[in-house]
Formats: C-alpha cells, sequence, structure tokens
C-alpha cells in the first residue's frame, strides 16, 4: 500500500503533467551538479518548469493519463523540462545544453498527448520561432499584395499621363 506522502506527490505531478502541453524527458546521470543548475536556469529564463521525479511516479502519472507506451523514455535519472507554449524553444535549450555533454541525454517528448523519440526533438530544435514563422507568412502574403498595388499605381499614373496629353493636345 503506498503511502499518504507518494500519494499526494503522484497527485501533484498529475495536475503538473496534465497542465502542460509539451514534456520533454532527458537522462542527467553522472551530470555534475554545478552544470545541473545551469540547465535549470536556463530553463527557468524561457518560462519552463522543470521537474526531477521518481520513475516510478512518472510512469504511475502517464498511466492515469492514458498514455501506456512510453517507449522505454523513463529510465535513469530522469528531468522532466514541461513549456505551456512553445515547445521549440524548450527543445533548442535541451538540444544546446546536451552538445558537448556525454552524461546528458535527450530521450525524448510528449507532446500534445503522443509520444516522440529523441531525434524528433532534435528536428524541432531546428525549427525557426513562432515568431519567425508568422513574420515569413505575413511577408510571403505581403508580397503579391505589395506587387498588385504597384501595378495598379502604375496603371493609373499611366492614366493621368494619357489625359494630360491629352488636354495639352486639345489646349
Amino acid at each position: 500500500m503506498p503511502s499518504l506522502a507518494k500519494e499526494l506527490m503522484l497527485q501533484e505531478l498529475l495536475r503538473t503533467l496534465e497542465s502542460k502541453n509539451y514534456i520533454f524527458f532527458a537522462r542527467y546521470q553522472g551530470l555534475p551538479a554545478t552544470e545541473f543548475v545551469d540547465l535549470r536556469r536556463k530553463l527557468d529564463k524561457t518560462g519552463n518548469k522543470t521537474v526531477v521525479v521518481k520513475n516510478t511516479l512518472t510512469r504511475l502519472a502517464f498511466k492515469q493519463m492514458g498514455v501506456t507506451s512510453m517507449n522505454g523514455i523513463i529510465k535513469g535519472s530522469m528531468v522532466l523540462a514541461m513549456t505551456e507554449k512553445d515547445p521549440q524553444v524548450l527543445s533548442r535549450v535541451l538540444v544546446d545544453f546536451a552538445k558537448g555533454r556525454e552524461n546528458f541525454q535527450i530521450d525524448g517528448a510528449y507532446l500534445e498527448g503522443q509520444v516522440f523519440p529523441s531525434q524528433y526533438v532534435k528536428s524541432l530544435a531546428d525549427l525557426p520561432s513562432r515568431e519567425v514563422l508568422l513574420a515569413t507568412v505575413v511577408n510571403r502574403m505581403y508580397g503579391p499584395v505589395s506587387g498588385f498595388v504597384s501595378v495598379l499605381g502604375q496603371m493609373v499614373r499611366s492614366l493621368v499621363t494619357v489625359l494630360d496629353q491629352i488636354q495639352k493636345q486639345k489646349a
């Protein structure tokens, strides 16, 4: 029979996991404490939540959420990094931190109800931010509209020139 403390921890973890859309899993076995603190600072700057929880509690929480297949992602000393929006920002922080560190490995992610492997997290980190994507879309939409307005303006200028020439001939 689980203790009351473990039940409360499970309920708190479940509440936290259900409130986040994007959850990333990384192993930090053998990572020096100073580097781990550095990782937490970087994640806190981006407005993300980071938790270290026992794997048994993590498995139970995901099982209660209806996720049965974690594909062996939950193993070893695990850190969970979570966010509600912009998963590419969080994945970029994790991937940048993992570069050159053998003791830190990204194992996968739980994104909007689906489990993804570490390769997906790395490809997500390569995507531009949401603001850059929106700016690109707006720029692509602006180009044809701008060209159309330019053509219309040129036609009006031509019409004014023709009318001016007709007026000069009649005068």
